[in-house]
């Protein structure tokens, strides 16, 4: 299905009268949470890196991604003054720990912070990888897919139903919703659809 055609599924089964932009926003927020609680491994594991340019003194930089999305962070050594120039694997310090281990990443809010700060301006001196995070759904994509798994884009239509209803009408796009999310989880739970036959 293409978003307009999940649009007007749920504008179709819907009591109340939405904007088309708010519907759009709410299904990007159902197929988030979909994909991170319930996609397969293979969604989850796709990696991207994203370089930052690191700026002598400077701390702070805005993350490319959710906190937890963040999966390694590697470091120029050339921006510290290191004999060991190249790249370093470093890790998460979150709290003061007062360690000799250095340079160290934390987060704070939407910012990614370095410690010590950086020496001198280095291009892409900074490595975050990160898991993919799909972009927001707007309504000039509406000719566009989801992003989410095509075989069951219905999910996303009793999922953004079951939230915008109450009462009797909530609990019936809830077990709809339950129904398709059990058929998706089944469809992507990783195992090996075949049987091995041992030989003897």
């Amino acid at each position: 299905m293409l978003l307009k055609d999940v649009v007007e599924e749920i504008t179709e089964k819907s009591p109340n009268f939405l904007s088309p932009a708010s519907i759009v926003r709410k299904v990007s927020q159902v197929r988030d949470r979909l994909v991170r609680n319930f996609g397969s491994a293979q969604q989850q594991s796709n990696v991207v890196c994203t370089a930052i340019d690191l700026v002598k003194d400077k701390a702070l930089y805005v993350l490319p991604c959710p906190p937890g999305s963040v999966v390694d962070v590697d470091v120029k050594m050339d921006s510290f003054h290191n004999d060991n120039d190249g790249w370093r694997r470093i890790p998460l310090r979150q709290f003061n720990e007062r360690l000799k281990e250095k340079p160290y990443y934390y987060f704070s809010g939407d910012r990614i912070g370095i410690v010590p700060n950086p020496e001198v301006d280095t291009p892409e001196g900074i490595k975050i990888f990160h898991a993919e995070v799909l972009r927001e759904l707007t309504l000039a994509e509406m000719d566009g897919p989801t992003g989410f798994d095509p075989d069951f884009d219905m999910v996303l239509v009793y999922g953004v139903l079951k939230e915008i209803t109450s009462g009797k009408e909530s609990e019936e796009f809830d077990y709809k919703y339950r129904q398709v999310l059990n058929e998706y989880e089944t469809a992507n739970n990783g195992y090996e659809r075949y049987s091995v036959t041992e030989r003897w």
